[in-house]
């Protein structure tokens, strides 16, 4: 049995508008200073609990049972335009409770076939309450319940072929159910307007789909030494609902991927390097959705991404070293899509029948802020990372050893919205620096670490019309024991 409980507590989100947006002219002239005239919050808490069950029969088979409950709690309030300008607040809590169990057979494993059949469920309720506030149009409230059945079925094998040669194959069935009731309303509280506000969007909506997915496997071992692998896999991720005049669809992939492993100079280098090739259909991108005017989901006809990694890692006496690089190149297709960018300011509400705002205003003609989206990478895809990093280790005799450790990690450009402008969403390339400097004796140590060792600063992502900035250097200590 295992219980965790998880506190995170930021007091809020720190961002400013983006140069170029409606609210850009009241920012501050600092990424380290905020300028809000609504209180933030950031406050998440869960209880995790965890059992495992485990009986041998006569024959080695395994019978293994787990089971799982999760409570999460997210509490946030933000400043939706960063500044003093406006006094556009929204004030959000979303509460998950999740209860999971699997069931497995499994075989014993020193024979040159063995294999493991399972049954998994899980059940997810999930409640959300938003309310947004805006003294310049109706305030906004969105209230909705959803419960989501997830179960599968599955089979995995290995077989030994011969001394070098191991296959591996692997099916699943999985079924996905969801459904759920609210609202999305305008007006609360604001007078023309009933007292509960007016309802402008049904979230009351269900979904139900299922896929097969598998993956089929060689893993060729040309000596002790190197180990060449192939493999062919299927997933999917289901479908889903933005309310009751919005659907989508499942989203399945298919994975090709070839690799090498090898332990070289006497095992005191290691290296792994792959290459790999993802093909989407339906693939899922958050968009605005027009039935509610709030963010949805959408699905592309199609997308790739395909790159290669490469990885080594050297040990020689105290010294040892690591390094990793990666190379992605993904295209996302073209298609329509409202750009949030040009939107005004406020609760905007779903598109309008006619195409013509209502008086009072309870939905929007999203038509003229429509254009073409996508047909290049996919956001926050940089095509470039790589890391290397060293490190000493100094035996002290009986005392223990100290270890100093030096780490730099490069990200290259990428974009965080789906028109790529270079105003509004590039996030430019960055290189930081990081030390650590560890002590350990015998089941206890304790670490030095700074980050961000060069104070840089830098853009890490975007929300809405804001970005978020790169944490500055810090130091401090961590201190840890195993028993």
């Amino acid at each position: 049995m295992k219980t965790e409980i998880l506190e995170h507590d930021t007091g809020g989100f720190a961002y400013r508008p983006i140069l170029g947006t409606l609210y850009a002219p009241g920012r501050t002239n600092d990424i380290r200073t905020v300028d809000y005239n609504a209180r933030s919050r950031g406050h998440e808490y869960a209880r995790i609990h965890s059992g495992e069950f485990k009986y041998s029969f006569a024959n080695d088979v395994t019978l293994r049972a787990i089971a799982g409950y999760q409570d999460k709690h997210v509490n946030l309030l933000y400043d939706n335009d960063a500044t003093e300008l406006a006094s556009i607040a929204t004030d959000q809590y979303v509460r998950e409770r999740q209860l999971s169990g699997e069931i497995n057979l499994i075989s014993p494993t020193d024979g040159p076939f063995d294999w493991i059949l399972g049954g998994y469920y899980q059940r997810n309720r999930i409640n959300v309450r938003l309310s947004q506030t805006d003294p310049a149009g109706p305030g906004l409230n969105v209230m909705q319940q959803q419960y989501k059945y997830t179960t599968g079925l599955f089979a995995q094998t290995n077989y030994q072929l011969t001394d070098k040669l191991e296959a591996q194959f692997g099916l699943r069935y999985s079924h996905f159910k969801a459904s759920g009731s609210g609202a999305v309303r305008i007006g609360v509280g604001v007078p023309g307007f009933p007292p509960g506000g007016l309802q402008v969007a049904d979230l009351a909506a269900g979904n139900r789909d299922g896929r097969v997915t598998g993956k089929f496997a060689l893993n060729y071992k040309i000596d002790p030494d190197n180990l060449l692998y192939a493999f062919a896999a299927r997933g999917y991720k289901p479908g889903g609902y933005n309310s009751a005049a919005s659907k989508f669809k499942p989203e399945t992939v298919w994975n090709y991927e070839l690799g090498w492993k090898s332990t070289l100079a006497d095992s005191h280098i290691r290296t792994q390097i792959d290459a790999f090739y993802n093909d989407y259909h339906g693939f899922q991108f958050g968009v605005i959705d027009v039935t509610s005017g709030q963010n949805g989901v959408t699905n592309l006809t199609n997308a790739t991404i395909k790159g290669i990694e490469a990885q080594i890692q050297a040990k020689f006496g105290g010294f040892s070293a690591d390094a990793a690089a990666s190379y992605v190149d993904s295209k996302l297709p073209g298609f329509s899509s409202v750009n949030p960018r040009l939107l005004p300011a406020g609760n905007l509400g779903p598109q309008c029948a006619a195409g013509t705002p209502s008086n009072p205003p309870t939905c929007f003609n999203y038509v003229p802020f429509t254009s073409t989206a996508g047909g290049r990478s996919n956001l926050l895809s940089p095509r470039w990372t790589y890391n290397a990093g060293a490190q000493y280790s100094i035996g002290l005799g009986g005392s223990g050893s100290l270890t100093p450790r030096l780490n730099y990690a490069f990200v290259s450009k990428q974009y965080a919205g789906l028109f790529y402008s270079q105003t509004f969403d590039l996030l430019r390339s960055r290189g930081l620096v990081s030390a650590l400097l560890t002590y350990r004796n015998g089941n206890w140590q304790v670490e030095g670490f700074a980050n961000n060792l060069t104070n840089k600063k830098y853009v890490s992502g975007q929300v809405g019309n804001n970005e978020l900035y790169g944490a500055p250097r810090e130091y401090g200590l961590r201190a840890s024991m195993t028993f």
